[in-house]
């Protein structure tokens, strides 16, 4: 049985209800829902996909990596137009690009090794923003497909694969911007 973001959305509820849990734990988990529904819904490349969530400091000024765990240590880039994530959250926007070599983008985290010890570049991405419910920019998810070169990272990403992150971006939102603000990082 295929999962439904209703419910993931159920999920993330009683995850934020869990008060036996501290805050940043509560955070964790709502992003390990999101990414786990995201990877194989939208990446469907199995182990050569990817997802990351990037959060968007208070001055706006670098987005900050807090998806997957062993990048949410301190590892951040600047919100601007040189990186992937930066665009989106500027334009505020769901994007496609199925030839991320070829896309200003700053790439050196995919130098740094996953869970497993393995190192494989991005070569497909859709990203889309996370938004509060005023309209502006929290965050912005991201998913990968990974591999040694275009044809082993499988199928190209498609405007409809961007739309439907958009909307599960949308539908996750509250959640994710819940669990942030109890962790006290808004």
């Amino acid at each position: 049985m295929a999962l439904k973001i209703a419910d993931v959305m159920q999920e993330m509820k009683a995850v934020l209800a869990d008060q036996k849990k501290p805050p940043l734990h509560r955070f964790h988990d709502t992003l390990n829902l999101a990414a786990g529904f995201l990877r194989p819904a939208l990446g469907r490349t199995g182990e050569k996909s990817t997802a990351a969530v990037l959060m968007l400091d208070a001055e706006h000024s670098r987005l900050s990596f807090a998806y997957p765990r062993h990048l949410a240590s301190g590892n951040y880039m600047p919100s601007d137009p040189d990186s992937i994530a930066g665009r989106v959250a500027q334009e505020k926007k769901s994007m496609v690009f199925n030839k991320v070599a070829e896309e200003p983008h700053k790439d050196f985290f995919e130098r740094i090794p996953d869970d497993q010890g393995s190192v494989r570049p991005i070569q497909k991405m859709i990203a889309a923003p996370l938004l509060d419910k005023e309209g502006n920019v929290f965050g912005v998810v991201e998913v990968n497909r990974t591999g040694n070169d275009l044809v082993d990272a499988g199928p190209d990403f498609s405007s409809s694969d961007a739309q439907n992150l958009e909307k599960c971006c949308k539908a996750f939102a509250p959640f994710v911007m819940h669990a942030w603000a109890a962790a006290g990082k808004p």
